[in-house]
């Protein structure tokens, strides 16, 4: 899993993101918690909503050359609140 992580931090804005072979959107952003600096979320603007929704790194199955490769099942994206980033002020972004 620290190779995850490692790659994550790596990950640049417009990183195409996945759930199986289905493209769901793109990275926006990375951010860790407080002061560390291992990723532990992923903003990750959702095509299909039209909006941007923060994603744990821990939901990430693989990092790919084709993009991020998120675990399963697609549904479990579906509702998952829209990113405030007001309400994540705990949040660093690293990239």
């Amino acid at each position: 899993m620290k190779l995850v992580k490692k790659r994550l931090e790596e990950l640049d804005p417009g990183t195409p993101v996945f759930v199986d072979d289905v493209p769901v959107g793109e990275i926006r952003a990375v951010y860790a918690g407080g002061e560390g600096n291992l990723p532990e979320y992923l903003n990750v603007y959702c095509t299909s909503r039209g909006a941007e929704v923060l994603v744990a790194a821990n939901e990430v199955l693989d990092v790919e050359d084709r993009g991020v490769i998120l675990t399963g099942p697609i549904e479990a994206y579906r509702n998952v609140p829209t990113f405030d980033p007001a309400s994540r002020v705990a949040l660093r972004r690293l990239r």
